[in-house]
């Protein structure tokens, strides 16, 4: 269109409208887009957060309609199976001193060694859907060595303390002497010691062969149950559908809020391993979050290997790929029992003859009823006396702290370190020769950390869907701006009466005028 052959009326249709349209469209979107952000951000987020995994310690991630974990929504193929790479490393304590454990002049050393890093993979399977907005789920995990990434070989030999003779002399500790007596003979004669070397696999998932559990198995008493044939510290978990168990969580269609937010666990709302209310099933699993996250409050993980929650405290920040995350980390508080924070009382069992010092949380009825505690690496935050009581340890912050940095505006994490040590407790007993004149020690068996990291590429995806209120914003003013220019010029050419444009005059008109 020509406007130099428009008339007055045309000109100012078209400057006026083009200035209305631009200013009313900028007006809209600074009132509208921010909401209409959120709902974005919310759908773009859902389907990056399902990528990683969470705390740990150990198992992610919004319209409301792009939340719906079923078929059809952007986030179902993420959350069932994430396709980030995840690790599991795992760092043994080599017991190097056994034979001197009754000489009181010499601690229990050990050496740490490894790392031995396994890729994890998550995959969840026999999943229903219900119409309270919640779905239950079980989760196969399965894990591949990676000699690579790791320091060490599944074949390196290990030796540690001998977990089944310590349970059993641990449940029978309190019987009558003439059961002991009992246990006692059974104990030398059918494969009772104190340690044992083993190679790494069958420490970890293989399992290994052992002379008393094949007994305890024959001999098939409840008065000590030993629930496997194979002791080692994963064992039939390498690819097993229900091990972890059943899980229902939120799926936040109803509320965002809620989100991921673990409501049941093998179908109860308590664990049954620990009093109210610290046996309650709360937190999430790792697996989703909900966006606009408190930075100023805590977070709260639910830790299956402990049967418990975890909660963790904020903690600064970190940046990874251009994203700002805040970290939740691991306190004094987290493993305490009691001694320092009242409200954690309830995780101790009253049937202890003592609760376990600050840092440090008793886990038997979670772990087949063996003499197993749980603390962070190294007993990093535990109280002195448990680090005193061994050499070779040395905890250190940056290593060993557990740790979830998330990005708290959509709600995704960019960095997990998952770590947690298992320990078992050593104890004298003069009715069981091997352990007559023992101290009393909590032996560090092994710990892990279980590490992933968003990856560059849906960083860059986490980025706009955070910014993306800024840019319509924006895009808003230079809109109201652009509108504002046309209109201001308009309102400007009608005063000054210059929307008409004089033709030139011709040579022939001058003529004749003269």
């Amino acid at each position: 269109m020509c406007c130099r052959c428009c008339g007055e009326t045309q000109r100012k249709s078209w400057v006026f409208g083009i200035g209305s349209v631009f200013a009313l469209l900028g007006i809209l979107l600074l009132v509208l887009w921010p909401d209409l952000a959120d709902k974005l951000v919310e759908n773009v987020s859902s389907a990056i957060v399902v990528y990683l995994l969470p705390v740990i310690i150990m198992n992610s991630r919004r319209t409301l309609q792009g939340l719906k974990l079923e078929p059809g929504t952007d986030t179902y193929d993420s959350w069932l199976e994430a396709p980030i790479p995840i690790y599991l490393k795992f760092y043994m304590f080599n017991w190097t001193n056994p034979e001197e454990i009754r000489n009181p002049n010499v601690k229990p050393h050990f050496d740490e060694v490894g790392p031995y890093v396994f890729l994890e993979k998550h995959k969840k399977e026999n999943y229903t859907f219900y119409d309270n907005a919640t779905v239950s789920y079980y989760e196969r995990r399965t894990w591949f060595f990676d000699e690579e990434r790791s320091n060490g070989l599944l074949t390196d030999m290990i030796t540690a303390a001998h977990a089944i003779t310590a349970t059993v002399a641990d449940e029978m500790r309190h019987k009558p002497k003439f059961m002991k007596k009992i246990i006692n003979f059974m104990l030398n004669h059918e494969g009772g010691t104190l340690y044992t070397t083993k190679p790494l696999h069958e420490w970890i998932f293989d399992g290994y062969q052992d002379d008393l559990t094949d007994f305890l198995n024959l001999f098939n008493t409840s008065m000590i149950d030993i629930p496997y044939t194979r002791f080692g510290w994963l064992a039939d978990r390498n690819g097993s559908l229900e091990y972890d168990g059943l899980f229902t969580i939120h799926t936040g269609t109803d509320d965002i809020a809620n989100v991921g937010r673990l409501t049941h666990w093998n179908e109860r709302n308590e664990t049954g391993f620990y009093a109210l209310p610290c046996g309650v099933v709360n937190g999430t699993t790792g697996d989703l979050f909900p966006p606009r996250l408190d930075t100023q409050g805590e977070i709260t993980i639910f830790a299956t290997d402990a049967c418990r929650y975890m909660n963790l405290r904020p903690e600064g920040t970190l940046q990874v790929h251009g994203l700002t995350a805040t970290r939740w980390v691991g306190t004094e508080e987290t493993l305490d029992s009691g001694e320092n924070y009242p409200n954690q009382q309830c995780f101790c069992d009253p049937r202890l003859e003592e609760c376990p010092k600050t840092g440090v949380v008793e886990c038997k009825a979670c772990r087949d009823k063996a003499p197993i505690y749980s603390s962070f690496p190294h007993f990093y935050l535990a109280d002195k006396s448990y680090l005193d009581a061994v050499s070779g340890l040395k905890p250190e912050k940056e290593k060993h702290e557990f740790v979830m940095a998330v990005e708290p505006t959509i709600g995704v994490p960019l960095q997990v370190h998952g770590r947690i040590q298992i320990n078992m407790m050593i104890e004298p007993d003069d009715d069981y020769d091997i352990y007559r004149g023992v101290p009393k020690v909590l032996m560090p068996m092994f710990w892990f950390d279980q590490y992933a990291e968003l990856s560059s590429e849906l960083a860059s995806t986490a980025r706009l869907a955070i910014n993306l209120a800024d840019y319509g914003v924006y895009f808003g003013i230079a809109c109201v701006v652009f509108g504002g220019i046309f209109l201001i010029t308009g309102i400007a050419l009608t005063i000054t009466k210059k929307w008409v444009r004089r033709p030139p005059v011709d040579d022939e008109d001058m003529l004749t005028n003269n």
